[in-house]
């Protein structure tokens, strides 16, 4: 059984509600975090690069990450709960990410900001952080990613994603983001780009998937169907990762 037809009708999207994305958006802009936290477009597009890329990060592994570069920016919870419950909002929505892409790669809908100007009444889509985001998760796993920076087509699909989240950009590369409306433009394009790139990843990803499950099952006892999932989501494991490695 594939990973999309694991999925049934009574295990839904996994994505967080409306009101959970409040409350990750709530903690990651409060005094409990650093200024070099990722905000959730930022870190949506963080999550993205992971889960499309060529081998998925364990959570130890990527979200100390979410919190900046560095371990003195590990926010400052309030209590054990709410550090279990923000970890478990932030391993949902990479599942949910995951998920999604599994679906339907091709129609991935980014988390991008709203941005306003003085002067114009328009609302413009903007990519930018989310860009930034995605260029961070490529930066944790960089050596991986260089058969598709040497790829004929790799570096078109990534273009859009480069030039609104690349740290440095050329002179002629700044003039194509100097505007609201280029960035639009540009941000319009991720989703095809995030298509492709995931696409270029997946047999890479299969066989990293299928080495990890045959090491996993050769050193660790089978996991009971209605245990909670290892990976931190909070689901039982026949409705988390049980169910996107196709058990019955």
């Amino acid at each position: 059984m594939s990973n999309q037809e694991s999925f049934d009708d009574e295990e839904v999207t996994p994505a967080l509600s409306e009101q959970e994305m409040d409350e990750l958006d709530s903690f990651l802009m409060s005094d409990a975090t650093t200024n070099e936290v990722m905000l959730l477009d930022c870190l949506d597009g963080f999550l993205t690069a992971l889960a499309c890329g060529p081998a998925l990060p364990k959570p130890e592994e990527w979200m100390p990450r979410v919190w900046g570069p560095t371990a003195a920016d590990a926010p400052a919870f309030v209590s054990a709960a709410q550090a279990a419950r923000i970890t478990d909002l932030l391993a949902r929505h990479m599942n949910a990410i995951v998920w999604s892409l599994q679906q339907d790669a091709e129609h991935f809908e980014p988390v991008f900001d709203l941005q306003v100007f003085e002067g114009d009444e328009r609302e413009y889509m903007d990519g930018e952080m989310w860009a930034h985001g995605f260029m961070t998760g490529i930066d944790m796993q960089r050596s991986g990613w260089q058969s598709l920076f040497e790829s004929k087509h790799g570096p078109v699909a990534l273009r859009p994603i480069y030039l609104l989240g690349a740290p440095e950009i050329s002179e002629a590369e700044e003039e194509l983001v100097k505007t609201p409306a280029q960035r639009e433009e540009l941000s319009k394009q991720i989703p095809a780009s995030i298509g492709w790139i995931y696409k270029f990843w997946a047999p890479q990803r299969r066989a990293a998937d299928s080495a990890n499950g045959k090491a996993a099952a050769a050193e660790i006892p089978k996991i009971s169907r209605n245990a909670p999932c290892s990976c931190g989501s909070g689901r039982k494991y026949k409705k988390c990762c049980g169910a996107a490695q196709g058990e019955d």
